[in-house]
């Protein structure tokens, strides 16, 4: 199955005495490839430095974030003892 316009990244990791590139069981599924393939690649060296950050989709993040801080239980105050205590 020929796949074209398909990009990826992956990173490469060491393997014994050896390098590798792993390919996730999800995207090889997605791309219909199987133990025994092959596979051409094409390598671009990624300069060094921070990467560039994905966009941010703030309000599915703000509803994200919500609905973790929703989960939180609500403890009681601890201060109040700590200063009380004789390593204050």
């Amino acid at each position: 199955m020929a796949t074209k316009n398909l990009r990826m990244e992956l990173m490469v990791s060491k393997w014994g005495n050896s390098l590798a590139v792993r390919l996730p069981a999800e995207s090889a599924k997605k791309i219909g490839v199987v133990e025994g393939d092959t596979l051409i690649a094409e390598v671009f060296r990624r300069a060094p430095g921070p990467r560039p950050r994905r966009p941010v989709d703030r309000q599915a993040e703000g509803r994200r974030l919500r609905q973790f801080l929703d989960r939180q239980k609500e403890t009681a105050p601890v201060v109040g003892d700590m200063r009380r205590g004789a390593r204050y």
